[in-house]
């Protein structure tokens, strides 16, 4: 019997959506940019606000991180475009 194999639709993420997913999970969570900026380890805070903006995207270890501290799965924080 043969297996037929059919390539998977390529996820995409909704940058703007996602960014406002993590602004909403930081907000629930009581804590500021800062609060963020110093649990992440950064110098500074424009990565954080560049996120929740929905211009840019944080590194897979970045969501990882953060689905720590929101205490939620990674899946909570992405957002994928309805195509």
């Amino acid at each position: 019997m043969e297996i037929k194999i059919e390539p998977l639709s390529k996820p995409v993420i909704d940058l703007q959506a996602t960014g406002e997913k993590i602004k909403q999970l930081r907000i629930l969570k009581g804590l500021s940019v800062h609060d963020l900026q110093i649990l992440l380890d950064f110098e500074y805070p424009q990565a954080i606000y560049l996120w929740e903006a929905g211009k840019t995207f944080p590194t897979i270890e970045n969501l990882m991180l953060l689905s720590q501290i929101f205490k939620v799965d990674i899946l909570e924080i992405v957002v994928r475009k309805q195509v």
